[in-house]
């Protein structure tokens, strides 16, 4: 591995569509690198985008490769240690310093894909159904962290909450083995309405040792849950997360809202920050079609400048802070980092001052 891209023989170049912003970024960075490399270095793209617009590249002199077909890099580079065998690990410093992550945590992803079928998502095209990693390997991979010297373990997923269905298990299985480890447990993410299954088979000792989850609840409104084609009640999941404040303070409670999906009124919007008494975070992400997804074909899309209004009311909420060494932690965020151009925020810079100016904290993986 070598620091620069002027210094490698081969670039590796991992892309996110998780929303279209995104999608706009890889593609920017894919374009620069194709045109200043693609000659006399060999470039690799891989990621969700490889397979959400397989035919993107297929006039370029690069190689894809997507998400489940990882073991083409052992065919291209025949490793001592084979790709399917590396296990997980500390995040590179640059990505601590940079507001990412867990200091000294491990990273163990347990499995991609999932077994919901989101509306909005592109991801599922990318990853398709749950594919788990097999318990006694994640268990064998966490007594090895252990051994390392790791305390705090973030568990990895498109959805947690999926993981062992393919098994004939679920992540109650694995959570509650979880609890003969010395170790805190962070999870990142689990879906509601699987949440609310698996709650209930918890056990107390396990649910002690879990420092922080993801519940990515998307909205307040359960008439845009519905046609997001997320199947809980929103109510319950608040009881939920007031019965886990009560009862394990020290879990650290975050969730996602979509704001601007199809046919979402104003009122609907400015309920979502009711979700602000739930959790220590809430983080908002604007709605964008993705190709061929089912909401993409919803009337009553939200307009650019309603979306503008939206996004300044975020910036303009009084838990919202610009300022990330404030001692106060952000109860409200953007998901999305102002210091890297947005077209979202071009429109709004007037009122807000210059996105180039406005310091705004990165999407936390944990308080």
């Amino acid at each position: 591995m070598v620091e620069t891209a002027e210094e490698a023989d081969c670039i590796v170049i991992s892309t996110c569509g998780f929303d279209q912003e995104r999608e706009n970024a890889s593609r920017h960075i894919i374009d620069q690198y194709i045109d200043r490399f693609s000659k006399h270095k060999l470039i690799i793209i891989c990621g969700c985008l490889t397979k959400i617009h397989p035919n993107l590249f297929d006039q370029t002199d690069v190689i894809t490769i997507g998400p489940k077909n990882l073991h083409r890099f052992n065919e291209i580079f025949q490793p001592e240690i084979r790709i399917e065998d590396v296990s997980g690990g500390k995040l590179n410093n640059r990505f601590i310093d940079s507001g990412y992550g867990i200091l000294d945590a491990y990273y163990l992803q347990i499995c991609q894909g999932c077994v919901n079928n989101c509306t909005y998502c592109a991801i599922k095209k990318a990853k398709g159904y749950v594919t788990s990693k097999p318990l006694n390997k994640v268990i064998h991979e966490l007594e090895q962290a252990i051994k390392d010297g790791f305390s705090r373990i973030m568990l990895l997923g498109d959805d947690c909450g999926s993981y062992g269905v393919d098994l004939g298990i679920d992540f109650s299985d694995l959570l509650n083995e979880l609890v003969r480890f010395d170790a805190g447990i962070s999870i990142n993410y689990v879906e509601p309405g699987r949440f609310l299954y698996l709650y209930p088979k918890l056990r107390r000792s396990t649910l002690e040792r879990i420092e922080f989850i993801n519940i990515p609840i998307q909205s307040t409104s359960n008439r845009i849950i519905k046609l997001m084609g997320r199947h809980y009640d929103f109510d319950d999941v608040l009881r939920l997360m007031q019965e886990m404040r009560r009862s394990y303070p020290g879990i650290y409670l975050e969730t996602h809202i979509m704001y601007g999906f199809p046919t979402e009124s104003r009122e609907e919007f400015e309920s979502s920050f009711s979700a602000a008494e739930y959790f220590d975070s809430v983080i908002y992400f604007y709605y964008t079609d993705r190709k061929d997804a089912r909401s993409s074909f919803l009337n009553g899309k939200i307009s650019r400048s309603e979306i503008d209004y939206r996004t300044k009311a975020i910036l303009n909420h009084p838990r919202f802070h610009l300022n990330s060494d404030s001692a106060t932690p952000p109860l409200i965020m953007l998901g999305y980092d102002l210091q890297t151009p947005h077209d979202i925020f071009k429109s709004i810079e007037g009122s807000m001052g210059s996105s180039s100016e406005i310091d705004v904290p990165k999407e936390r993986v944990c308080g």
